[in-house]
């Protein structure tokens, strides 16, 4: 069912309408979009209008509109599944469509009820602009504009019990049992009569990542209860695998970093001052699923919560949760305001670009935040203190972070940094500097080995540097070097100087030790980095530790392999919208590499997901 919905939203991203409609009617641009004469009732004025952001079409003179899909069905008297066959041959995707019945009306079902939010949203937006009311007048002391607000689709569910499902069964021919099921009408039990679920509110459409409204959520604009509603789950929606804005964030994440914040307007606000790249949790806590959803398209996540308490112990939880989805966490500091929305109107664009970029990383933000519930004038609270950030710190698989955080947990309490590593790897503390007498080492400088944060420049990230310090763990312990290379070979190193190593690693003897002398060829910057990685806090001991070290060189592999993959296919794609329709080949061979590309990617990405 999921790989289906997976196919048809393909099929609708690689055809262009304006394209697809313009093989039907004769279209004429306007502004960026298109208008034509509409094919399904005949008029003299062109009302037929088509949307190349939305992909979607609409006539305001008979009311037709909907996607690419919805005007094949409508010119060729298709049914839903003919028409996705038809398309997906003219886009080179090859489907099995031999899918049982009851797939069928499932998949149907969801267009369905798709286009009903679809409908849904469009009636909220005209009560909106179309009248006065406090809706608008409660969005625009917000400080939105129009544009934004019709960006957004935002709109204003009537003070009324029954207008939209009037307006939907009425004027569009939908039944109560559709929107019952769609979430937006319930029915009492006392009267069994139908009603409204959203009254008196300003709605927000919640989006899917590829821009069909699925869901809603209401702001109350009175003392009502709850003060925010969302859509209950259905077929096409649930709040915990869904993140509002994901739809406009991918299309501008060119670093693979994006803002989570909390409301949805936090993140319109954000939007409307140029910060684009954020997404928001649907009134819940942020959940591994919606962490996962963060992971295909970004590997940096920079929280921007609410500054109380509630807040700042929502970061918290949602640190871990994406730490464990395989993501790098920072935390934005809001300074003196309340939330982003504020934050941003008071310092403006620039303000908060510069917070983003001073933002705090995950592991100082929890010490930080845990400081504060000690009095540090008092050396019982300094005990107490220390033992509880080293908690945090034992979360750390990183050497270079552990290193760097028991420094700074030792200038805050004044304790000896032996003192903070005893704390943290008790008995094997004192094996890793027994390590160090072992004259079978002797060809390694200690000193060297004395790590100095500011001297690994040579690392554009973490990714280098520890695939850095797994090489010098099988330079420098024999019998660890043969369970390494068990379980990693050269197609998952990201450097080059890496794999010529693991060349010579090879061909050692079982216990020989590599030195750095018998190097050849290997560039300066990356000697000088191995050099300086230390590995006196790795316990060698904990093989567990050195197989998370190695999942993450292969993690850090597959992610390089799926960027160069997704930037080829974007040049691809380029390539392809600037070719002559006629050239029919050409496109053929051009759409089925792209695809291709895309079988690759979902592969690779499957792989990192299993690591």
């Amino acid at each position: 069912m999921n790989d289906m919905k997976e196919i048809i939203d393909e099929i609708k991203a690689r055809c262009d309408i304006a394209s697809i409609i313009g093989e039907y009617i004769k279209i004429q641009p306007s502004g960026q979009n298109y208008k034509a004469l509409c094919p399904f009732h005949v008029e003299k004025t062109p009302s037929f209008h088509i949307s190349t952001s939305k992909q979607v079409y609409k006539c305001f003179g008979c009311g037709e509109g909907g996607d690419v899909i919805n005007f094949i069905m409508k010119m060729e008297n298709l049914d839903f599944m003919d028409a996705v066959r038809m398309l997906a041959t003219r886009c080179g995707i090859d489907i099995n469509l031999n899918i049982d019945e009851d797939t069928k009306k499932r998949l149907e079902l969801s267009k369905r009820y798709q286009d009903i939010h679809t409908e849904a949203a469009r009636f909220y937006l005209s009560n909106l602009m179309s009248t006065k009311n406090k809706g608008y007048e409660y969005l625009r002391n917000r400080g939105l504009d129009d544009k934004t607000i019709k960006r957004f689709g935002l709109g204003y569910s009537l003070d009324s019990w029954s207008s939209l499902m009037e307006y939907l069964i009425n004027n569009r021919g939908y039944t109560e049992k559709d929107l019952i099921e769609c979430g937006l009408i319930g029915k009492s039990t006392k009267t069994g009569k139908y009603y409204d679920k959203f009254r008196n509110r300003v709605m927000f459409p919640i989006f899917d990542y590829r821009g069909n409204v699925i869901g809603f959520g209401g702001r109350v604009l009175d003392d009502s209860l709850p003060k925010y509603l969302n859509s209950p789950d259905t077929q096409i929606f649930n709040k915990r695998y869904n993140l509002y804005g994901l739809n406009f964030a991918r299309k501008n994440l060119t670093t693979r970093t994006v803002i989570l914040v909390e409301g949805y307007m936090d993140l319109i606000s954000l939007y409307q001052y140029g910060i684009q790249i954020a997404v928001a949790t649907l009134g819940t806590a942020l959940t591994s699923q919606q962490a996962n959803l963060i992971k295909r398209y970004a590997d940096n996540v920079i929280i921007s919560y609410d500054s109380d308490e509630a807040g700042v112990k929502a970061t918290i939880r949602a640190i871990d949760i994406l730490v464990e989805a395989g993501l790098s966490v920072k935390v934005l500091d809001l300074k003196d305001a309340k939330d982003p929305d504020e934050y941003v109107r008071k310092y403006k664009t620039e303000g908060y670009k510069d917070a983003i970029k001073e933002a705090v990383p995950r592991i100082k933000f929890k010490i930080d935040k845990l400081k504060l519930s000690f009095d540090l004038n008092k050396d019982e609270n300094k005990i107490k203190f220390a033992k509880s950030a080293v908690d945090i710190i034992k979360q750390i698989k990183s050497p270079v972070e552990i290193d760097y955080y028991i420094k700074y947990l030792s200038k805050i309490v004044q304790l000896d940094e032996d003192a903070v590593k005893r704390e943290i790897y008790g008995k094997s503390y004192y094996t890793k500097k027994s390590l160090k007498k072992d004259n079978k080492f002797n060809n390694f400088n200690t000193k060297e080995e004395k790590l100095n944060i500011e001297k690994v420049e040579v690392a554009k990230n973490g990714e280098e540097t520890t695939e850095i310090t797994l090489i010098k763990m099988m330079m420098k312990f024999p019998f660890l070097r043969e369970k390494i290379l068990l379980k990693i070979d050269e197609s998952d190193l990201l450097l080059k100087d890496s794999i010529n190593i693991i060349k010579v690693l090879e061909k050692l003897d079982p216990e020989e030790v590599l030195d750095f002398q018998k190097l050849d060829n290997i560039d300066e910057s990356y000697l000088n980095t191995l050099k300086e990685i230390s590995l006196e806090l790795i316990d060698i001991n904990n093989f567990h530790e050195i197989e998370e070290t190695i999942r993450t060189v292969k993690r850090n592999a597959l992610k390089n392999k799926i960027e160069n993959l997704r930037k080829h296919q974007s040049e691809l794609e380029q390539n392809r919208k600037k070719m002559d329709d006629s050239n029919k080949e050409a496109i053929k061979e051009l759409d089925i590499e792209i695809m291709n590309i895309a079988l690759k990617t979902v592969d690779l990405n499957k792989r990192l997901r299993s690591l």
